[in-house]
């Protein structure tokens, strides 16, 4: 324990006196609530293992199929898809009450327990009642957003065409007067397709011209860097009709895991991950396992032999508290090590007592 927590063992053995009994229960132990009586805390600890992926979808253009023949481009993508990556990994440890470790703490004299006694809590080493952190609970899965609309842009140009019509047969005028008639002729895909693809060959031709010089008023510097930026982003544009575009978005899910005392080394699979598919459940048959691996470093081996028993039902003038030991927390991703790491953790710690005397 730090330096600061034997100060504080001190000071609360100076402030207590010899001639009054404390006694220190574990609520599971009690019948009932002992009036007057303090409430008391040991922490466990919960890991919290964040991970984050970017997600690929490419979606293919909606004139894909003539990208060859229009533009030459072979092997333009006509099926959607999926592609995962994992960009970011994290674990970080969280104190919480530990449920089997509540304890009442109670004395004839309920003004004698020492407020110094909950200071304890700023070493962390026990929790006050008024300071308890809650439960942690398990992150929602993120929901798929609807479909956006990726291609809006189709052409610059109409998507039906005009004709025009005599007088129709049977027309109640006179026949001296024509008669017009405008009818819309909807434009097939391909139609559309050869008007894009046209549309990207003068993009070309402009950029061409713009570079060689070839206009009579030709922009310069600053200029002719905006108009070939912005041609480019144009030809970029109607080109993802062709070839698809890919839109990115990032993910992020979060699990936890609670150690538990008396373990060398823990693994556990808490979840798993694929390339083409992003997240599954630990439990799943699709993806490659993450797996969180935990070796207790055993540096408060030497205390262990000296350590009281756990379980009471009661103590008397002493508190029970648990130290923390450090933990090695590795995770892999199949054959890949993603991520190490050193924290406390609380369960691979021994039980120590803290000594008081009666007033």
């Amino acid at each position: 324990m730090k330096k600061t927590g034997f100060v504080i063992l001190s000071s609360l053995l100076i402030a207590c006196g010899a001639s009054e009994k404390i006694v220190v229960t574990n609520v599971h132990d009690l019948a009932a609530h002992q009036p007057g009586s303090y409430i008391y805390s040991i922490p466990r600890t919960r890991l919290a293992v964040t991970v984050s992926a970017i997600r690929h979808h490419t979606i293919p253009g909606p004139y894909s199929e003539f990208a060859e023949q229009f533009l030459g481009i072979t092997g333009a993508l006509t099926l959607s898809k999926y592609q995962w990556e994992i960009c970011a990994i994290g674990i970080e440890p969280v104190n919480e009450p530990d449920p089997d470790y509540y304890f009442s703490v109670t004395t004839s004299n309920a003004s004698y327990v020492p407020d110094k006694l909950f200071e304890l809590s700023s070493e962390g080493l026990v929790l006050k009642p008024d300071d308890l952190n809650p439960f942690l609970d398990f992150s929602v899965c993120y929901d798929d957003l609807p479909e956006l609309v990726h291609f809006a842009d189709l052409s610059v140009k109409h998507n039906y065409e005009e004709t025009v019509a005599g007088k129709g047969i049977g027309a109640s005028v006179p026949a001296d007067l024509p008669v017009v008639r405008q009818k819309e002729k909807f434009k097939s895909k391909q139609e559309k397709a050869r008007e894009a693809a046209n549309f990207i060959i003068k993009i070309r031709k402009r950029r061409f011209k713009l570079l060689a010089g070839q206009y009579d008023v030709f922009p310069e510097g600053q200029a002719l860097e905006t108009s070939v930026r912005e041609l480019d982003a144009l030809e970029e544009e109607y080109l993802s009709l062709f070839i698809g575009t890919t839109y990115s978005d990032t993910l992020t899910r979060t699990w936890f895991y609670i150690p538990q005392s008396g373990q060398e080394i823990e693994r556990n699979v808490f979840c798993r991950f694929s390339d083409e598919t992003g997240f599954y459940e630990a439990t799943s048959a699709s993806g490659k396992p993450l797996v969180l691996e935990l070796k207790n470093m055993q540096f408060t081996d030497g205390l262990k032999r000296l350590q009281i028993p756990n379980k009471g039902p009661g103590y008397e003038n002493m508190i029970l508290y648990r130290l923390p030991d450090k933990a090695s927390a590795t995770i892999f991703y199949g054959s890949t090590t993603l991520l190490e790491a050193e924290l406390r953790v609380f369960q691979y710690g021994p039980f120590m007592p803290y000594y008081l005397n009666g007033k």
